[in-house]
This record gives C-alpha cells, structure tokens and sequence, in this order.
C-alpha cells in the first residue's frame, strides 16, 4: 500500500470538478438503452473488468454518483474548517 500524500486543490476547483460528475452521472440515468450498451462495449474494449458490459455501465454510474457525494462532503468539510479559523 502506498502513503497518500495531500494534494492541495481550490475549493472552487472541486465544487466545478463535483458538478462535471454530477452531470454525467445525472446524463447516463436518462440515457437511452443504445447509449447505455456502447459505453459498456467501450468499458469493455478498454478492458476495465471481466465483467458484462451492463454491469461495467452500472459501476460506472454508481461511482460518478459516489464521487460527487464524496467531494461535496470534502467541499463543505473544507469551509466549514475555513468558516471556523
């Protein structure tokens, strides 16, 4: 395993990185079932797993959605540290 070392980022950098994902994730749950296969065909071609292409497409979208979850909760931690000095 290896040491995570702190990036520093501006806030405002990871508020527009945390909409950018939204807004793909938000796109493939409306996307049409064509569009939904050629992204798994490309995550399959591009050998991310073993897994079916369906599955792959479904992973993807659960994990856009998880990230920006994630950097919301960072962005709001950060000024709220920021808030608090």
């Amino acid at each position: 395993m290896t040491d995570r070392v702190p990036v520093l980022v501006d806030p405002d950098e990871i508020d527009e990185l945390r909409r950018l994902l939204g807004t793909v994730e938000d796109w493939l749950l409306h996307a049409t079932v064509e569009t939904l296969d050629d992204l798994g065909e490309f995550l399959t071609g591009q050998a991310w797993s073993v897994a079916p292409p369906d599955r792959l497409t479904a992973a993807l979208i659960a994990d856009l959605g998880e990230h920006t979850v994630l950097l919301k909760r960072a962005l709001t931690h950060t000024l709220h540290a920021q808030e608090t000095r």
